[in-house]
């Protein structure tokens, strides 16, 4: 029997993890198919309907000061959804926050699965944003499995962290650890947030809503998304990996979908139409357009590719997929 927890289970990934969990009542965790006899939702707000889902138990704290209390959840078949995270934009504007939210609560966690009785399961949902460039370390044209990652932002480091603790946690035998760099996940639903990449969803958003919504980037800048759908399979599917498997406990790039914010633009003129398209500005913001040009914009991973885990639909579907949740 597994007992899943999922950290930052009220925010967008988290709250469509749990529907998928949800669904099902097994899961493959390393290797082998469980039953889930319970999910924990960690979260500091927790949807009212969440109080009636069965096999879900609603933990409305904040991470760590849950983590500090005893509980009966840490088991052999435990595994851990570590989603919980202040944003880039957050991050970079206010260091102290980025490092409680992101990297002292990560260390928490950490230390608390180092500790259990048995060896628990950890899915990290890491970022592109531990890649960077320097003048000394130019950030290549394609990302590969063997690229060293040199974050140039707050939150790219926070996570670079947490990485490199959880793997060593994992080569001292006290933890599996499954860490899975996500691209930048469009289209998100809600309202806007201070991620730098938060204009990759707002400009596809706002305007099927009838919102403007401004563009702080040149059209040319190339972006990797990858779509909700994508990137909840991807948590799920590495958390069935078994060790041999995975390989090192360092982190794997999800594949996503490389194309320029021009076509971003495009694809929501097939969809939305003209309509939806004047509804755009153009101001550019040289903060975000700084952080996010950073960015790697092209990917290999033979790892990912090995393990079958490959990008999806179309963005223009992706959009259509958007859309229809409106309705």
């Amino acid at each position: 029997m597994a007992s899943v927890v999922v950290t930052g289970a009220a925010g967008f990934l988290g709250s469509l993890l749990i529907e998928r969990l949800l669904d099902s009542d097994h899961l493959l965790l390393q290797g082998r198919s469980v039953a889930i006899d319970r999910i924990v939702a960690v979260d500091r707000v927790i949807p009212d309907n969440w109080l009636q889902a069965d096999h879900l138990e609603p933990i409305e704290s904040d991470l760590q000061t849950w983590l500090a209390d005893d509980h009966s959840v840490w088991r052999e078949d435990t595994v851990v959804f570590h989603l919980a995270s202040a944003v880039s934009g957050e991050c970079e504007q206010h260091l102290d926050t980025g490092i409680e939210a992101n990297v002292m609560t990560g260390i928490a966690l950490g230390r608390v699965l180092a500790s259990c009785a048995h060896r628990p399961t950890l899915v990290f949902a890491s970022s592109l944003a531990i890649y960077g460039g320097t003048a000394d370390t130019p950030l290549p044209d394609c990302v590969t499995d063997a690229v060293r990652p040199v974050p140039q932002n707050s939150y790219g480091a926070q996570k670079l962290m947490l990485e490199t603790l959880y793997a060593d946690l994992a080569r001292r035998g006290l933890i599996a650890i499954r860490t899975l760099r996500l691209m930048t996940v469009s289209v998100r639903p809600g309202k806007p947030n201070q991620a730098a990449s938060g204009f990759l969803s707002g400009m596809i958003r706002e305007p099927l809503q009838g919102l403007p919504s401004n563009i702080p980037v040149p059209l040319d800048l190339n972006v990797v998304l990858n779509s909700p759908e994508d990137a909840v399979s991807g948590l799920i599917r590495v958390a069935g990996f078994d060790d041999q498997t995975w390989g090192s406990p360092l982190g794997l790039n999800l594949p996503g979908l490389a194309l320029s914010v021009g076509d971003m633009v495009d694809a929501l003129r097939e969809v939305g139409g003209e309509p939806a398209v004047s509804l755009l500005s153009y101001e550019i913001d040289p903060a975000i357009h700084h952080i996010v040009s950073g960015w790697p914009a092209r990917f290999d991973s033979a790892r990912a590719k090995r393990l079958g885990l490959t990008s999806g639909q179309p963005f223009q579907e992706v959009i259509k997929q958007f859309r229809g949740t409106l309705r």
